[in-house]
């Protein structure tokens, strides 16, 4: 043991930072994914499918977001037809082409990086008349243009790639658990 006093062994900032983000963000956040799991449970009530995409780390956030909405969050309940299509490039298209048909939702997310790839699988989904639900940053710089009036945007808040990635994390748990109460009713 050391004499010397407690140090902190990295920073209290970023978790600080992202937790007032969160808070300053929560009304605008919930009434988005209200919107976001509205469309979801139209779409799947009326035998359509969700595909999910994002790119780098984002593919992780799809992967998740498929995964909840085929088995559920904290409760049983049938399937639902969700699919976490790969980002690699122009495979990404193909499979948007090859899976997507009108009504279908295309949920993608991105980190507001360089990501030509998912831009032109959201281009294919437009295309094919998929319902876009988008995660992005703020700025909505590289999907935002995509949207139409029956889309739904989720504005994360922040510009970093990390603080993005967190609040996307909880707004796609607390999207599929709104999905499962759409179609199951309140938890008694």
């Amino acid at each position: 043991m050391s004499d010397t006093p407690f140090q902190q062994p990295f920073s209290q900032q970023p978790f600080l930072e992202t937790a007032d983000v969160l808070y300053q963000s929560a009304d605008r956040l919930a009434l988005h994914l209200h919107y976001a799991a509205q469309a979801i449970t139209h779409t799947l009530t009326a035998g359509g499918k969700v595909l999910c995409a994002g790119v780098a780390e984002a593919e992780w956030l799809a992967q998740q977001t498929a995964s909840l909405l085929v088995k559920g969050v904290n409760r049983e309940r049938p399937p639902l037809a969700a699919l976490a299509v790969p980002g690699k490039d122009d495979n990404l298209v193909a499979q948007v082409r090859a899976l997507g048909h009108p009504g279908d939702i295309w949920l993608a997310f991105s980190l507001e990086r360089n990501e030509p790839a998912l831009v032109a699988a959201t281009e294919a989904a437009r295309a094919q008349d998929l319902t876009l639900v988008l995660f992005t940053g703020e700025a909505a710089s590289v999907l935002g243009p995509l949207l139409r009036d029956t889309d739904v945007w989720v504005p994360l808040p922040g510009h970093q790639a990390a603080r993005l990635f967190a609040v996307a994390w909880l707004a796609l748990h607390s999207l599929c658990e709104a999905v499962d109460t759409h179609l199951l009713g309140d938890v008694a």
